[in-house]
């Protein structure tokens, strides 16, 4: 599936999240003109080196971010948009996997939020909501 959206309004909208949780924008935008198809599987993602476990800002923003683009379902190869591909963060990933917010469903090749994750989304917009 494709999304109707461009990269620079892609970048608003991660940096608004960003600024709204973080204080500041956000580095951990990657795109690419094709999909990232050395992704494919979740051990191209590398994530035997990243031992983050933890809920940062950036985090968070970040996965409202995935979770807009994608609606729960994130491909590996990166979530297409118009002319575009979006690759979430390796780094924010791995520490969404390692606190069971996401899991890997390998025969669609995507990211999958998991309930604790979506609790981990509701936490997020409730604090918002208290700023």
């Amino acid at each position: 599936m494709m999304l109707d959206i461009d990269k620079d309004t892609a970048s608003r909208i991660i940096d608004a999240l960003a600024v709204a949780i973080d204080g500041k924008t956000s580095s951990a935008k990657t795109f690419s003109e094709t999909p990232y198809d050395s992704l494919a599987d979740c051990g191209d993602w590398q994530q035997d080196h990243n031992d983050s476990q933890r809920d940062t800002p950036r985090t968070r923003a970040l996965f409202l971010a995935y979770l807009l683009f994608s609606g729960g379902r994130i491909p590996l190869k990166g979530i297409q948009m118009d002319g575009t591909y979006f690759r979430p963060d390796k780094w924010v990933v791995g520490a969404l996997m390692k606190k069971g917010y996401l899991t890997v469903d390998n025969p669609t090749g995507e990211f999958q939020v998991t309930s604790q994750g979506w609790e981990f989304v509701a936490e997020t917009l409730e604090a918002i909501g208290h700023k």
